[in-house]
């Protein structure tokens, strides 16, 4: 099948599920136009629409799934082609997307400054008044997950509970050691990707239209892959254009593009090794009971 037909067919042949197609297709087209302009014109990007448009796409796109498949099982194994081959994909998987590409349209505005300036800390109301900071950007800095219980969560660990029937004998082993490398990363990326970028914009240490915030903005822009495009990588393997194991690979190759975004951006962690440690100390209280990470999260906060 060609590359046009198959786009037809994936978007346009179906009566069915037509707005999450639509958006969806809205969204892939914005993802390369950005990557693109990202990579040829940097200030172009930052000047674009693409900084609050593509994650807002993302965001409307996880909603409207959320609204579309709710057929599906409401399991806590996640079902998404870099853990399982054979797994149906998780209602709870579908929901909880809409968490994280709400995660990522903040700090996507709150990076740039301009936005960070005219939306962010302009409708603060008292709080911004007092101190220039509004409660929206406390909330989505320090104290995003304390409402993360207002979504399902899938588990990683139920994934690997229940091996023998969402993995081949075939892809087992490579299915296994996605799910850890998978589940590793998500514990990286929830201090590091999220708060860790946070603090750097909160304390002011990024420099608007340096190369610090370039960095910063490919990581966001690779997490609109890992937030949306992922989802549809599992369309791609579900409808049988893409096998298991390059599902898999599509997926994972994340990881060593994180690693390499980092890499780079090593002086920021090293140069900031207060704020590191606290995100170091953070990633190993999570994992503690969830009322313990909730009151560290509360004295960083205060320290801040």
């Amino acid at each position: 099948m060609g590359f046009v037909s198959a786009v037809y067919h994936l978007f346009f042949a179906s009566q069915k599920f037509r707005s999450h197609r639509l958006v969806g297709l809205c969204f892939l087209i914005q993802y390369a136009a950005a990557v693109y302009l990202y990579m040829a014109d940097y200030d172009r990007y930052l000047d674009s629409p693409f900084v609050w448009s593509l994650p807002l796409n993302g965001l409307i796109q996880s909603i409207v799934a959320a609204c579309t498949f709710t057929f599906l099982p409401k399991k806590e194994d996640p079902g998404f082609a870099a853990l399982s081959d054979k797994s149906v994909l998780s209602y709870f998987t579908v929901v909880e997307n809409s968490f994280y590409a709400m995660q990522l349209l903040f700090t996507t505005v709150y990076l740039h400054q301009g936005y960070r300036v005219s939306i962010v800390r302009r409708f603060g109301g008292p709080l911004s008044v007092l101190c220039g900071r509004s409660v929206a950007e406390y909330f989505f800095v320090f104290f995003i997950f304390y409402v993360r219980t207002l979504w399902p969560v899938s588990r990683m660990r139920a994934s690997l509970a229940n091996s023998a029937k969402n993995k081949s004998d075939k892809n087992a082993m490579m299915m296994t050691v996605s799910t850890y490398a998978v589940k590793v990363f998500y514990l990286f990326a929830k201090h590091f990707v999220g708060f860790f970028v946070n603090y750097l914009i909160f304390l002011g240490r990024v420099e608007h239209r340096g190369r610090d915030q370039m960095l910063l903005y490919g990581i966001q822009l690779l997490s609109g892959y890992a937030a949306t495009v992922s989802i549809f990588i599992h369309t791609l393997k579900f409808k049988g254009y893409i096998g298991p194991l390059t599902a898999m690979v599509a997926y994972d190759i994340i990881i060593p593009g994180y690693a390499y975004l980092f890499w780079n951006a090593g002086h920021l962690i090293t140069g900031n090794p207060q704020l590191a440690i606290l995100c170091l100390i953070a990633l190993f209280v999570n994992l503690l009971p969830k009322p313990t990470w909730h009151c560290y999260q509360l004295l960083v906060a205060v320290a801040l």
